[in-house]
């Protein structure tokens, strides 16, 4: 059984019900949904196969609701899509036009003031390289220096550089009445630059009557300068390397995804590694060795969840590339002996959950249990534990059914819907219950069983209790 996870983001080539629940059988854990397309309408119909999906097959599966950030975007063009070679010179319009091999729209006046000969524009996640020559009547005018395909909404970098745009937009805004209004586990945050972005984006959830876990992408130079804060405030972070590699020198992004991982999971908060991890799959049925190599080195770096895009969004394959990074995990993580890794340090050592936590991580480990087992209102408990890394399994019992589809993001933990307890034996004896339902213990096993007392007091974990299978 896998502990990394998988989020898929969801798109044409599987916004179905069928593909849906095809791509949960494939091992998706997370289903992503990009505001950066499509329409609210259309976004409504996925979510709604989503949710039927995950019911129907009684399983848990997040929701994450991706916002545009202070992003550029270009508009689309008349066959979609257009090949740019080295050399060629190409144009982004800031008056609207349809676009063509020559130019296309890219809806900020703002631009014009700003830009000057010689500055460096990316699109595509940086795969494509552009200078800027001139601005004139409302355009801007590149060399294409790195050619390559580009397509409709596409994104535009240019390497710190920030042009006065709200942090939340009010296509945004929209998207996130959305997802509070649809009661969507998460909302990724792109572009989160400062610990204020945070701030502002919880203001909006609450002021729809929200209650999403925030993840923080992180992309750009000033977002991995402020890390720290911008943990503190989120609930999980996106390594997301696409417009980060235009930010940063390219080789320091495997440093820098090392040592995001390991400062989010510190403070017990989920990681997702994200942008072309199996890339080529889009077009192709097997993947390359080094994305293999990448998707592995993630689950060697301890990353919660690694992430596909436009394999599972747009591509060819979004099955095989589901179950192709599936079967990576699994084998990575069948050679990583859990039992001997070493626990990381953790951050606010005081706290009651914190001692909880590590205690019940270490009592499993001293005695072999097969399982560690909480009872959980808001799913804190069992992401405190998941941080350590434990060998023996993590189940999340928990009566919230918004908590069990938010631990779908959670490294190693096991949800399980379960009713409310009002006696601490039936607890126990529950506990013991679904361990062998499971099948991750058997009679004459030993499992961990944190909980809190009194039951009456929700959100107090502060007991362990180390116990024998009949």
């Amino acid at each position: 059984m896998r502990k990394a996870n998988i989020v898929c983001t969801i798109g044409p080539a599987t916004d179905s019900y069928n593909a849906i629940v095809r791509l949960l059988k494939c091992g998706m854990n997370v289903a992503r949904l990009n505001m950066s397309h499509g329409t609210l309408e259309s976004h409504q119909k996925t979510l709604n196969n989503i949710k039927k999906a995950r019911k129907d097959m009684k399983v848990p599966c997040g929701i994450m609701v991706d916002t545009c950030g202070p992003e550029l975007r270009i508009g689309t063009f008349e066959k979609d899509k257009v090949t740019l070679v080295k050399g060629q010179t190409f144009v982004f319009s800031t008056t609207e036009v349809i676009g063509t091999i020559n130019e296309v729209y890219c809806g900020y006046p703002a631009l014009l003031d700003k830009l000057k000969s010689g500055q460096k524009l990316y699109a595509n996640n940086g795969l494509l390289e552009f200078t800027v020559k001139g601005v004139e009547n409302g355009k801007i005018i590149c060399r294409v220096d790195v050619g390559g395909d580009i397509s409709n909404h596409k994104s535009i970098s240019i390497p710190r550089f920030r042009l006065p745009l709200p942090f939340i937009s009010e296509k945004d805004e929209k998207n996130i009445e959305f997802a509070a209004k649809n009661d969507v586990e998460f909302i990724s945050a792109s572009f989160v630059n400062r610990p204020e972005d945070i701030i502002e984006m919880r203001e909006c959830i609450k002021k729809y009557g929200g209650r999403q876990e925030i993840i923080s992408k992180i992309e750009s130079a000033e977002g991995i300068k402020n890390l720290d804060k911008i943990i503190d405030l989120s609930d999980g972070i996106m390594v997301a390397r696409g417009d980060m590699g235009t930010e940063v020198p390219i080789e320091h992004i495997p440093s820098i995804q090392k040592d995001m991982i390991t400062r989010t999971v510190q403070r017990g908060k989920s990681v997702i590694v994200a942008t072309e991890m199996l890339e080529s799959m889009i077009y192709k049925r097997r993947p390359t060795r080094a994305e293999t190599t990448d998707v592995a080195q993630a689950i060697y770096d301890g990353t919660s969840s690694t992430m596909l895009s436009g394999e599972s969004a747009s591509g060819n394959y979004p099955f095989d590339a589901t179950s192709t990074m599936a079967s990576i995990i699994n084998a990575t993580e069948k050679v990583i002996d859990y039992s001997n890794k070493q626990m990381p340090v953790f951050k606010n050592a005081h706290r009651n959950l914190d001692a909880i936590s590590y205690s019940a991580c270490e009592t499993a480990k001293a005695v072999n249990a097969k399982a560690i087992v909480c009872y959980t209102d808001k799913g804190k408990t069992a992401k405190m534990i998941s941080r350590f890394y434990p060998d023996a399994k993590i189940i999340a019992l928990t009566h919230n059914e918004f908590v069990y589809h938010s631990l779908s993001l959670s490294w190693g933990v096991t949800p399980v819907i379960v009713k409310e307890f009002n006696k601490i034996e039936d607890m126990l004896s529950n506990a013991e219950k679904v361990v062998k339902e499971l099948k991750f213990a058997k009679a004459g096993d030993k499992i961990v069983i944190t909980l809190g007392i009194p039951i009456a007091e929700k959100g107090t974990t502060n007991a362990i209790k180390l116990t024998v299978l009949n």
